[in-house]
């Protein structure tokens, strides 16, 4: 079986069904990973006993199962495993939540693209896959900055440049598929824990963005559903998207570009006619411009209003 530079690191939390699909996608591959880093988020459904078992069966590369004593969200799951992946000796290592499905080449397919770069590779600091959602392009898991007068903010990748097949670049990556250089990582750091959840891949985005090119790869499908949309219900979600959007423009953009977000997060929430929706996004800009960080008191999963 073919090998590949590329190792994989999961998160996952209570979601043992998605889970157990996703990693026999990636153990079903044309080409294998170098490793598989499973990082569990404290799960309660059984997941823990499930990766004990997983972690010791035979197969041709290593597999890992890390369990934290908390739930840490996303953002703490990706920041310990990939600080995992540190000390792994592959030079890439593809990163992904555990509801992200590829397809049964992807790997090898990332390991063509890698080997096509050459000495281009030095240039480029990740590169990520096509997550589709019915068959198109899942619009916010890719995305670009883009300068509208005197301000910068998120756009997303016309559907057509996906159709073209042709790789292109991009500022802004989910951690779904994406694959980052471990060298860039190690000069970029590791994605920020103190915001639990949302924001923390764009925000890691614009740090490997300065250590080199990102492009997107359509002939690399993951498939992915969309699980967080516009609600006019309160949800403790809305807390950390406003909250971390809030941060990562105060810290990388600022000024005029910070007072359009701020705008548009708080027209949204207007918009719902939900005055617990809109008291949530306020106490979420206000502790984002405070630069208050890591998990809300009130605002934790499960919380609705």
């Amino acid at each position: 079986m073919k090998k590949t530079d590329i190792g994989v690191v999961l998160v996952t939390y209570n979601r043992l069904g998605e889970l157990k699909r996703s990693l026999a996608c990636y153990e079903g591959q044309t080409a294998a990973p170098a490793y598989i880093i499973v990082v569990d988020n404290c799960s309660t459904d059984g997941t823990a006993e499930y990766l004990a078992e997983w972690a010791g069966r035979e197969r041709p590369f290593p597999a890992e199962a890390v369990r934290l004593p908390e739930n840490t969200g996303g953002s703490g799951g990706f920041h310990a495993g990939l600080a995992a992946a540190l000390g792994r000796d592959a030079p890439w290592v593809w990163a992904s939540d555990d509801d992200g499905f590829p397809e049964p080449d992807c790997l090898e397919r990332a390991q063509e693209f890698i080997d096509g770069l050459g000495e281009g590779a030095r240039d480029v600091s990740a590169f990520c896959g096509m997550c589709v959602d019915g068959g198109r392009p899942t619009p916010v898991q890719r995305a670009r900055i883009v300068r509208r007068l005197l301000v910068r903010q998120e756009a997303p990748v016309p559907e057509k440049e996906y159709a073209s097949g042709r790789p292109f670049a991009i500022d802004l990556y989910s951690f779904v598929g994406t694959v980052l250089k471990k060298e860039a990582l190690m000069r970029a750091g590791l994605p920020r824990k103190d915001f639990f959840i949302y924001q923390d891949d764009y925000e890691h985005a614009l740090r490997m963005g300065k250590e080199g090119k990102i492009y997107c790869v359509p002939g690399i499908v993951i498939r992915h559903r969309d699980n967080y949309g516009g609600s006019r219900r309160a949800s403790w979600r809305d807390y950390y998207a406003t909250r971390n959007a809030v941060v990562m423009y105060r810290e990388h953009f600022g000024g005029a570009s910070l007072a359009v977000r701020i705008a548009r997060r708080l027209l949204a929430a207007l918009a719902s006619l939900n005055p617990a929706k809109v008291r949530v996004t306020l106490e979420a800009i206000s502790d984002g411009l405070k630069g208050r960080t890591g998990v809300h008191g009130v605002y934790v999963p499960g919380w609705e209003g």
